[in-house]
């Protein structure tokens, strides 16, 4: 009966080092980080990679994702990545790119890892770098992204970029005949265009862009010539290129051109023209990883998504910048200037400049 009992102890003894033994090993599955997963990923060959991928996308189901395309152009976005992969529920919210920056810090500074992933425009990285909240994900979908555009990768792998968004020159042509419109940032502050000239508020990715096109000294110039040109500021530039196009203003820089491209396509007689001789100044649109992520595979194969021909066939579709392929209404030729981000410091003194020449203007 004794040898009974002590059976029955040693068994007991085994069945809970057993148990115990697999629950550490579950939890050191479990432990892996995003970042130590997304560095095996790398090592793999792209069709295991994606099997991969979509395996354990398969087990985690779902996506938490901020998107900063708006509205029908989000949910349409994200329906064409679920169509492609039914298995994966994406719960979306669309919002601005500085709200979602700030957003996504709130959650983390709280400790709830609600996003997993977020669309956002390079500029307004800064702040969520500063916490070191993305995750460092290599992946071969940025070897399909054409030279013109290499400017806008991060050598720490902390994006992927997938879309562009560009800031110009345009004007209306009732208002303005070809002859005598711009040519050239510079023009601009051409006395025959004072007081027709519009900019949103001081606007950090637009200076941003010009600093890196003309240089520091250069860019405070133009602010001072420009402010004796007596600019309007509006607000809003969908609703500016509206009031520009009923024939309020004349000219606009920083503006997208795509709100009157679109229009121009609607109505080939809308009073619109693009400066081309004038570089575009870009910069990027990018999918990041949040460090916490808790469904890393989906959120990599989001990532690599984007870049896809489905997702970059809707960007040009829907008039925005794709990576890959034809630009939907700006020639291959076109003059671009990427950038990204720059130093608070740096930024400081830009928005120093724009108060000091036209930001005090009315």
């Amino acid at each position: 009966m004794k040898r009974v009992v002590n059976c029955l102890k040693l068994a007991l003894v085994v069945c809970v080092v057993l148990a115990v033994s697999s629950v550490d090993f579950l939890y050191a599955a479990a432990a892996q980080s995003p970042e130590q997963l997304f560095a095996e990923l790398a090592k793999l060959k792209p069709d295991q990679r994606l099997k991969r991928l979509e395996e354990g996308s398969r087990k985690e189901g779902k996506l938490n994702f901020i998107h900063t395309f708006r509205g029908k152009l989000a949910r349409e976005h994200v329906r064409l990545f679920e169509k492609r992969y039914p298995f994966i529920k994406v719960e979306m919210a669309d919002m601005g790119s500085q709200d979602a920056a700030e957003r996504f810090i709130a959650e983390e500074t709280a400790g709830r890892h609600l996003t997993d992933s977020i669309s956002l425009a390079v500029p307004d990285l800064p702040v969520i770098l500063k916490q070191n909240l993305l995750a460092d994900y290599p992946t071969p979908a940025t070897s399909r992204i054409g030279k013109q555009f290499q400017g806008f990768l991060d050598k720490q792998n902390r994006w992927v970029p997938y879309y562009w968004s560009e800031h110009g020159i345009s004007y209306n042509t009732n208002l303005i005949p070809p002859e005598k419109a711009p040519k050239s940032w510079q023009d601009l502050c051409n006395p025959a265009y004072k007081g027709q000239v519009s900019f949103d508020p001081p606007e950090t990715r637009f200076m941003v862009g010009l600093y890196v096109l003309m240089g520091e000294e250069k860019f405070q110039e133009w602010l001072k010539c420009m402010g004796q040109n007596q600019p309007i500021i509006q607000r809003g530039h969908t609703q500016r290129m509206n009031l520009m196009l009923s024939g309020d203003h004349a000219v606009q820089g920083d503006n997208f051109l795509y709100v009157g491209a679109e229009e121009k396509k609607k109505d080939p007689k809308t009073p619109y023209a693009i400066v081309y001789s004038a570089p575009i100044l870009a910069y990027a649109g990018v999918m990041i990883i949040n460090k916490n992520t808790q469904s890393p595979h989906a959120a990599a194969l989001f990532s690599d998504w984007t870049l896809s021909e489905e997702s970059q066939k809707y960007i040009a579709a829907e008039f925005r910048g794709p990576l890959i392929g034809k630009h939907p209404y700006l020639p291959d030729n076109i003059n671009v200037v990427t950038f990204g981000y720059v130093s608070d410091e740096i930024v400081d003194r830009l928005h120093g400049y724009w108060n000091q020449h036209i930001g005090k203007k009315k």
